[in-house]
This record gives C-alpha cells, structure tokens and sequence, in this order.
C-alpha cells in the first residue's frame, strides 16, 4: 500500500485529549490522511506496524483505545473470501473534560494574562465534516516543496551572477564566459550556486598557474568555454592548443600627468 501524500487531519479534541499519547494521536492524523479517498481506513495491522516501526499488538491497542473514546468507527466488511477492516474517523467524537491537574491549576499564577487577551475569544476550530475535502491551490502552493526549491535555486544563481560579474571586472571576455558557463549549468541538473561560482573561480585562477601561460585571462576564458562547448559541469585543462601571448598593455594616460619645466622650456607655452 502506497503512502497517502499531501496532508492529515488532526482536530482540536484529539490533539488536547490527555487520554491519548503522542503516537495515538499521530496514528490517529494517518487514519484520516488514508480515509481521503474512500471515507475509511483499511490499512491492515502490518501496514501500520512498519510504517512506524512498532508491534500489531501496538496497533491494536492504538485502534481499540481510538475506538473507546469515540474518535473513530470500526466496522469489519467481507471481501470476497477474507473479512477487510475499516476504520472511520468521527468528525464530531464526543470529547469529555479531563479533570483539571494542579500544574493546570497554577498556570494562571505562572503566565498571568491581561485584561486585554481575557477578552478575547479563542479560536474556534472543528474538524472538517468530511475526510475527503481537497484543499484548494492556494492554500498549499506556499507549501510546495518543488517550488520552494526552485525559488531557493533561482536566489543562488542571482547570487552566483553577481559573484561572477564582480570576480574579474578588468576582462570584458572573461566576464562574459562565466556568466555564460552559469546558463549552461542553470540549464542541467545542477545550477551553479553561490558557492560553486567561488569555488569555479579559485579553480580559474589555479588552472591558468599550471599552464603558465602569459594570457592569464584568456586562458580562463577559453577554459570556461571548452566547458561549455563539451557540456561540461566542470572546469579542466584545455585539451585544445591555446594560442599563448602577452595580453596588450594599455596606453598610458598622459593627459593629466604633470609637465616637466626644463631649462629651455619657454614658460609661454604653459599660459
């Protein structure tokens, strides 16, 4: 028997009744999560027992106490040639007052309540008229571990671009090759995340110290690139012959430089 998936059911009675223990009343949510479809419960003793890891013996002594307080029906129906069990939650199961402990009785000395929250009326809450109620989708997308995940990966890729974009802002190229390698990974099964973009650069620059080349950051490019050329999740050597030379210096400024006064210089000119 598969697992039921998406929620269970576990009313205000059965969670503050001191008559149940924990596991009953967590045994008691799994009846309602199984009675989604048909109304009841037939999941047999070994079904439940493995499922947390208890005796039968456990599990018939968990339906029978259910069954005493009066939060679920047992009726036995034949199935064929073999009799099938059914287990019904009751949505309106009587609930009897437990009688008051002297730790309950000090509560109010302990956690004093004001004037205010004494005038304030608690929350009503009833189990639902029936267990095979559905939810409607935006009550649970919040909640949708899928999307949730999606929306965690779309935050590491933002992170990991401007990581990228900020790693080796002097090279327009190489700039443009890790944001490219990024997609690519974005596109697979596993995105390039905050980390992993660090750790892709520290890799860059341990690579480019093997080769020992002179063009130090077209080296890196052409790496990124192989990578995504091949498909590639990582980042390896070049398999490819790299065309090594000394990357252009660039002119320097002498606009704002200062200019020298020589002996023959005509003073005129600086007017």
């Amino acid at each position: 028997m598969e697992k039921p998936g998406f929620y269970a059911i576990l009313p205000s009675p059965v969670r503050y009744d001191r008559r149940l223990s924990a596991s009953e009343k967590v045994f008691f949510a799994e009846i309602t999560a199984l009675s989604d479809q048909c109304g009841y419960c037939y999941a047999g003793n070994g079904y439940f027992s493995e499922l947390y890891d208890t005796s039968d013996r456990t599990v018939q002594r968990w339906v029978k106490h259910l069954q005493e307080l009066g939060y679920v029906a047992v009726t036995n129906v034949r199935d064929g040639a073999a009799m099938q069990r059914r287990i019904s939650p009751l949505p309106d199961a009587p609930h009897e007052e437990t009688p008051e402990t002297e730790a309950d009785k000090n509560v109010g000395e302990r956690h004093p309540v004001s004037a205010g929250d004494k005038n304030v009326a608690p929350t009503p809450t009833k189990m639902s008229p029936t267990p095979r109620q559905k939810c409607r989708l935006e009550q649970y997308k919040n909640n949708n571990t899928r999307e949730n995940n999606t929306r965690a990966r779309a935050r590491a890729r933002e992170t990991a671009a401007e990581i990228l974009q900020q790693a080796f802002p002097e090279d327009a190229r190489l700039t443009a090759a890790l944001l490219s390698f990024a997609e690519s990974r974005a596109a697979g099964k596993h995105p390039l995340t905050a980390n992993a973009a660090k750790l892709a650069c520290s890799k860059l620059i341990q690579l480019a110290d093997e080769a020992g080349v002179r063009d130090r950051y077209g080296y890196m490019a052409a790496v990124l690139e192989q990578s995504i050329l091949r498909g590639w999740e990582g980042l390896f050597p070049l398999k490819d012959d790299f065309v090594d030379k000394a990357p252009a210096q660039r002119p320097a400024n002498t606009a704002d430089r200062p200019r020298e006064i020589g002996p023959d210089t005509d003073i005129t000119d600086f007017l």
